[in-house]
């Protein structure tokens, strides 16, 4: 029976997904899916009334497998690796970069069959997924068949079935029960819903009107309940969106708020406030390939497990602060701290004698505050041994303040500064001052310094220093190009300049924008954009506040005018 699963899945499963995949638009896919929509929607009246595009939106990999996760909680897989989603903006859910391809169909379908036969490897479970008993008769098999479509379908689609998904489901269910069984009708027909643009995309209905409406409309109650849950939980929406969708309580400012304040509560919230901070701030280039190749005689602080401890101290981090107050300033400026003893060591602390466990601490209020003095982003924006001021002012300059580095000039020696013979100890800031020098640099190198310079007190492995070559570190630097420019004396200083500037505010909010909408804001969304990070300041910088904004914003929470 499996080599008739593998024939028929492919034949009738991947196919038929490749096909629509290349062939369907955005809005014709969306007129597909049946649907009524509210025609209206009440909007804050401190918020513009503007909406941007809404593109079709595929599941991200992480969306795609946390869906998987929460579909299918008791099954463990070793799954092949999809093609990475390539993107402009950092984030893995660009719609923009979200092309299909041969091998990610492939893959599809691999991971399709895998949780397939194992949701139905025995009777038991079959009888638990198609919430029915037996099927031995014609009068049973068909009520089974009824009741395992529309409810696994249901919740595979996000919404009810419209009639033509249940026909066509039907039929192949039924073809699939004369070529093999029942057993495998079932199987297959589960296969085929994930492999489905149903469950892989993220359609939106239309209304049937006769003219085009005068203003945008509200987005259609089962879509809203995918556009909530993708955003705050990066995964399906659960019973509670579903059965508020269903009664149609997801269209005013108030419904919206109470679910996003009820799933920012939910452990499953954590899922996003990782995602987004380690693509944002760039936390997981630590675990990249040259890290990892890092020897104790380059870099001696560093081991085999500094790479996945930095990474994990820096999620525990993120997480337990976003769970909590979530504010600018505790991301910046907490001295909490999650560590094992490998993280321990490096922040200089006492060992537990568990090499495993994690435990929550104080980091010495001198010099850790906030992410910015973690081993993930000084390690990450560092080289194998050696630290670079222009790579960390650079993070700091893209990552917290939105400016997009500039290409250096041609010719320019882009190797790391080494001291000559004749020259005796030299820290590595003088290095770096003098190979950044000349006039040219400076255009660049004056704020690329200016912020990189007050991260020198720590390693590459992320380790604190006050000496180097046996003499003092300078960690003083300068804030520049922002609303709040001054001199800074270390990256705790630098950290606090930061968590007051609107610059930074600003960038927050138009990051936080770009992970939720899944594209940058559009230019007619400037002034929402603006009237966010004014919210944002006036909660004190409170990060949680601006996801519950963001979503009752209405960019978020209606469609866009399309012309059919």
């Amino acid at each position: 029976m499996r080599r008739k699963f593998e024939v028929l899945g492919r034949e009738s499963a991947a196919t038929l997904l490749l096909l629509a995949m290349r062939r369907m638009g955005s809005l014709a896919l969306a007129v597909a899916v049946a649907g009524g929509c509210a025609l209206s929607a009440d909007v804050p009246t401190d918020l513009p009334n503007v909406v941007g595009p809404a593109p079709l939106r595929r599941l991200s990999n992480t969306e795609y497998l946390h869906a998987l996760h929460d579909l299918f909680p008791s099954q463990v897989h070793a799954l092949p690796l999809l093609p990475n989603d390539s993107s402009n903006s950092g984030f893995d859910n660009e719609t923009e970069a979200q092309q299909p391809s041969d091998v990610r169909i492939a893959r599809y379908e691999a991971i399709a069959n895998l949780y397939a036969e194992d949701a139905t490897r025995t009777t038991e479970a079959i009888q638990k997924l198609a919430h029915c008993t037996e099927w031995q008769t014609p009068t049973s098999a068909e009520a089974c068949r009824a009741k395992f479509i529309e409810s696994v379908g249901g919740f595979v689609f996000r919404r009810p079935l419209t009639s033509d998904e249940r026909d066509r489901l039907t039929l192949r269910f039924q073809a699939w029960t004369t070529a093999v069984d029942f057993e495998a009708a079932v199987r297959l027909t589960l296969s085929a819903m994930l492999q489905s643009p149903q469950f892989l995309y993220r359609a939106e209905p239309l209304p049937d009107l006769p003219s085009l409406p005068s203003a945008p409309l509200a987005v259609e109650p089962y879509a809203m309940a995918s556009r909530l849950s993708f955003f705050l939980w990066q995964s399906i929406p659960d019973n509670f969106l579903l059965e508020a969708a269903s009664k149609n309580e997801l269209g005013s400012t108030d419904q919206v708020r109470a679910q996003a304040t009820r799933m920012l509560n939910d452990d499953r919230a954590r899922r996003v406030f990782w995602n987004f901070h380690r693509q944002w701030l760039g936390l997981d280039r630590v675990l990249g390939e040259e890290h990892s190749v890092r020897t104790p005689q380059v870099d001696p602080m560093w081991t085999s497990k500094s790479q996945y401890a930095a990474s994990e101290e820096s999620r525990y981090f993120v997480e337990n602060t976003m769970m909590s107050t979530g504010t600018l300033r505790e991301l910046l400026m907490s001295r909490r701290a999650w560590v094992n003893d490998e993280m321990a060591r490096t922040y200089d602390l006492a060992p537990t004698g568990d090499a495993s466990a994690w435990r929550e601490v104080l980091l010495p209020d001198a010099n850790r505050a906030g992410i910015l003095t973690r081993a993930a982003f000084l390690a990450g924006f560092s080289h194998r041994g050696a630290t670079s001021p222009p790579i960390r002012g650079s993070a700091i300059q893209l990552h917290w303040l939105c400016k997009l580095p500039s290409a250096p000039p041609p010719g320019v020696d882009l190797s790391m500064p080494k001291a000559l013979p004749e020259d005796g100890a030299q820290t590595n800031r003088t290095l770096f001052e003098r190979r950044t020098a000349p006039g040219p640099c400076q255009g660049c190198h004056i704020g690329l310094n200016g912020f990189g310079f007050g991260f020198e007190n720590y390693t590459a492995a992320g380790a604190f220093q006050t000496q180097e070559q046996g003499l003092p570190i300078d960690a003083r630097g300068t804030v520049v190009g922002t609303d709040v420019d001054r001199p800074f004396d270390g990256a705790v200083d630098l950290s606090a300049a930061l968590e007051g500037s609107e610059a930074v505010r600003s960038c927050v909010t138009r990051q936080w924008m770009t992970y939720a909408l899944g594209r940058a804001p559009a230019t007619e969304e400037r002034a929402l954009e603006d009237a966010l990070k004014t919210r944002l300041t006036s909660s004190g910088g409170n990060l949680r506040e601006l996801l519950v904004d963001i979503v009752t914003s209405p960019t978020f929470r209606l469609q866009p005018i399309k012309e059919k």
